[in-house]
């Protein structure tokens, strides 16, 4: 004579188990989500070194240098900002 049928403790060990393997999916799941967004953002990241690399490649161009020699120039010429101290007044 058995006090238990085996679907009764079929039943209770589900009952117990399916939190534990909830938690489980939910750590995995987690985890992979993680993996993808690191590959997403090394790609990006390799992307732009590509980018940062075929711009150097490059040079730069002319126009562009005039325009930046002109601000330089501009800046050169352009008497440095003093600050004047505050005096108190009396």
């Amino acid at each position: 004579m058995s006090l238990s049928s085996p679907a009764q403790i079929a039943a209770v060990a589900m009952a117990l188990l399916w939190p534990f393997a909830a938690g489980l999916a939910l750590v995995l799941w987690t985890k992979a989500r993680a993996v993808r967004r690191q590959r997403r953002i090394a790609a990006l990241e390799g992307g732009l070194k590509g980018l940062f690399r075929g711009v150097e490649a490059e040079g730069v161009p002319s126009h562009l240098a005039f325009v930046v020699e002109a601000l330089e120039e501009g800046q050169a010429l352009r008497p440095a900002r003093t600050v004047k101290p505050l005096t108190a007044a009396h």
